[in-house]
């Protein structure tokens, strides 16, 4: 049997779909549950091996990135039941952009972060360059470490910056919780040279681009959203000046390789548990 996914859904939680295809494409069968069933019967989670949080614009961001969707969790089991899951080595967990704002707001990161508004003041939408941390032990990450090619995914998000203080910064280099940082640049030269020559989209002090713990990936490039490889909105680049990017590569039936790398290492970890 294949290893089973839980996906919450719900009114406001957004982009479900495309972080339910991720898993498919790595071999996993996706069950979607509404987040009001989670929050009545918590123990659902027990019936799957992985969970995906997904995230998109969740409940419009108007209180708060994830800030609704915390509220109606915090008092309740299910904030418990993420609790246990996230401090369980053999329970992978993907959680992206509004799901870290939502987990911060849960006290659930292993160190005090928050986020808050872009420095731009707007929504920023575009790609990013990213190196993963060689030292990370995410099992998400394990064959991105060994992938030769320049790594970037789509971000969308108006509150992207995060806020972690200065001692609990230095925690999270100490217990090697950075898995994903953004690099200086972007693939499109025209975003970069539109916005500056930065290392992040959002004006964080940091260049963390996503958490890594009990093989939890926790961040905010959304790799779900970019399955195929027709999707790269630098193929045109790619088709005339074959320089930096001569080394990405697709899978046969046309994957992005490395969307499909990681969730393809947390289901074959899950296997292996079998």
């Amino acid at each position: 049997m294949k290893p089973k996914v839980i996906i919450p859904t719900g009114i406001g939680i957004n982009s479900h779909a495309e972080l339910g295809q991720a898993f498919k494409n790595a071999g996993a069968e996706v069950g979607y549950r509404h987040i009001n069933d989670l929050i009545a019967e918590p123990a659902l989670i027990d019936m799957y091996q992985l969970m995906g949080l997904p995230g998109g614009f969740m409940m419009g961001d108007q209180l708060g990135a994830g800030q609704s969707t915390r509220n109606r969790i915090y008092d309740s089991g299910l904030r418990d039941k993420l609790e246990e899951k996230l401090n369980d080595w053999n329970f992978p967990i993907y959680a992206v952009c509004n799901s870290l704002q939502m987990l911060a707001k849960l006290d659930l990161f292993p160190i005090r972060a928050g986020t808050v508004k872009n420095d731009s003041g707007k929504h920023e939408t575009g790609s990013w360059d990213m190196e993963v941390n060689q030292k990370s032990n995410s099992i998400w990450l394990k064959y991105l470490k060994e992938y030769a090619a320049p790594i970037f995914a789509p971000i969308s998000h108006g509150e992207g910056r995060i806020i972690v203080p200065q001692e609990e910064l230095q925690k999270a280099e100490d217990m090697n919780l950075v898995a994903l940082r953004y690099i200086k640049g972007h693939m499109c030269k025209y975003w970069q040279s539109s916005r500056g020559d930065r290392y992040n989209p959002n004006g964080s002090i940091s260049d963390i681009a996503g958490f890594g713990w009990n093989n939890n990936l926790v961040l905010f490039p959304h790799f779900e959203r970019l399955l195929k490889n027709s999707q790269r909105d630098d193929k045109a680049l790619l088709q005339t000046k074959k320089i930096r990017y001569k080394e990405c590569r697709d899978t046969p039936d046309g994957l992005y390789e490395p969307t499909y790398l990681i969730f393809k290492a947390a289901v074959e970890f899950v296997e292996g548990k079998k």
